[in-house]
């Protein structure tokens, strides 16, 4: 049986925005390719997809969103499991039925900390790993995608301090996928750290430091990660030109993988 991660470094899926003064503004889609690609290991036409908004404190909107490109756009049964709203929050079991009972998890994007928290006070993290182990289609986006990785960091969070660059810090996430996850890679300065947007230079440093390895990712760029038995293949699905997946190592460098799904 082959167990599918797909990881997805950020990028719009067609989402309106509503401005205070009410105005509506249309977003780009830039993962359809990505997005048609999770759809299609499925196998099947109206696959059903469960959305886990943990990251962004379930919005509502985000969900809208889902449901117009994955349900209305592409086809999916959609549903919304929420784990942040202490009034809607299934039991377990009920968690575990939603979960296991769907063709593809999707996990959005938002802060990393908060989703992983809401994954473990919830128990939802060992149904993923079930899910996962049943060859559930699992796959996310920006935090969605740090979330299955060993870690990601901390530059969200108020124990980083961009005065003092030592504070930044990794973290463990699910650990289904070995190395650090970084999304959003292409907008990154190369130097100069604030909250959110920490430096390359500064990713690279901590990697260094922490003697770790693991992945950039563009907005518009995912990584694939397959596993059968002792094989596991990794695979880069681009969406939008001229994104790419590179590889950071512990000597500060990267590296770009060029084993890509094109359009």
């Amino acid at each position: 049986m082959i167990k599918t991660i797909i990881a997805i470094g950020g990028g719009e899926i067609g989402r309106i925005k509503v401005y205070e003064d009410g105005h509506r503004e249309q977003k780009p889609i830039e993962t359809m390719v990505i997005d048609k690609k999770i759809i299609e290991l499925t196998g099947k036409t109206n696959p059903k997809l469960v959305f886990i908004g943990a990251a962004s404190g379930d919005n509502p909107r985000y969900f809208e969103a889902i449901f117009d490109h994955f349900g209305t756009r592409l086809g999916c049964h959609t549903e919304n499991l929420i784990l942040t709203d202490l009034t809607k929050i299934p039991n377990i079991e009920d968690i575990r039925k939603t979960i296991l009972g769907a063709d593809i998890v999707y996990v959005g994007g938002g802060c990393v900390t908060r989703l992983m928290n809401a994954l473990k006070k919830t128990g939802t993290d060992k149904v993923l790993i079930e899910a996962y182990d049943k060859g559930i289609i699992m796959s996310g986006n920006s935090a969605g995608g740090c979330v299955w990785y060993e870690s990601y960091d901390n530059e969200e969070e108020d124990d980083f301090d961009s005065n003092n660059i030592d504070t930044l810090k990794t973290k463990p996430a699910l650990g289904l996928v070995r190395g650090y996850f970084i999304p959003h890679w292409n907008t990154k300065p190369e130097n100069g750290d604030v909250k959110g947007s920490v430096s390359r230079n500064s990713i690279r440093k901590m990697l260094a430091k922490e003697n770790k390895w693991g992945y950039a990712v563009d907005e518009g760029a995912a990584i694939m990660v397959q596993t059968n038995g002792d094989k596991q293949v990794m695979t880069n699905i681009i969406s939008k030109p001229g994104a790419g997946v590179y590889k950071l190592n512990q000597d500060t460098q990267n590296i770009r993988v060029d084993n890509n799904i094109q359009r």
